[in-house]
């Protein structure tokens, strides 16, 4: 005879093993994840990220348990998902890319001012600048904007295929979360140092990331 109290016990009992199922997933996404960071090996790249969008909370969570930095987490994610668009966005004619550079990256003396289209550069020498220019020769729309808002506005406006995206790890995760939902092949490159100024960018990476 059916009775309420085995049917919540079976609820109970579901939801025990489920728990413990995701926290076996969830360590082994943190095992794959440190090793990856360690390495730059990616194993099963494709469940990783899958894990890791799901999973995220969880797995952060383990590593701050065992003292290390969460933000490894994040640094995998990203490099993950480099991993998966690089290809497509090389296959993207440069006339169709758009790279979109943070403000806090101009020099701190810089007078650039602000437009429709985001800080317009006034070549006052900081490096920016120059990544502009060359940018733009190989055939990149190159923006510096103030936020997130610009950035919707100008992919409305100007509907890129692929974007690349530069900023802080926290700016680059969103970004690329944004490429997602708007089917574009978006990858990131992040700042070695973050903050609201005087930041630094490791620009030999970014000039062989954009002429390769």
């Amino acid at each position: 005879m059916f009775t309420i109290q085995p049917f919540f016990t079976i609820i109970g009992e579901a939801v025990v093993y489920l728990a413990i199922f995701l926290f076996i997933i969830a360590v082994a996404v943190a095992l794959l994840t440190a090793y990856s960071f360690k390495t730059e090996r990616f194993i099963f790249p494709d469940f990783m990220l899958l894990s890791i969008t799901v999973l995220e909370s969880l797995v952060k969570a383990l590593f701050r348990l065992v003292r290390m930095d969460d933000s490894i987490v994040d640094n995998v994610g990203i490099s993950l998902k480099n991993k998966i668009s690089i290809r497509k966005f090389r296959e993207t004619p440069m006339n169709r890319r758009m790279i979109f550079f943070p403000q806090c990256l101009r020099g701190a003396t810089c007078k650039s001012n602000l437009s429709q289209e985001g800080l317009q550069c006034t070549n006052c020498g900081c490096e920016i600048g120059k990544a502009k220019k060359s940018a733009e020769a190989l055939g990149y729309k190159v923006f510096i904007v103030p936020g997130s808002s610009f950035i919707k506005r100008l992919i409305r406006k100007h509907k890129p295929e692929a974007i690349l995206g530069v900023g802080c790890m926290t700016e680059v995760k969103a970004g690329l979360e944004m490429c997602e939902r708007l089917n574009i092949r978006g990858v990131g490159i992040t700042l070695e140092k973050a903050g609201c100024v005087s930041t630094v960018l490791d620009w030999d990476k970014f000039y062989e990331f954009i002429e390769e």
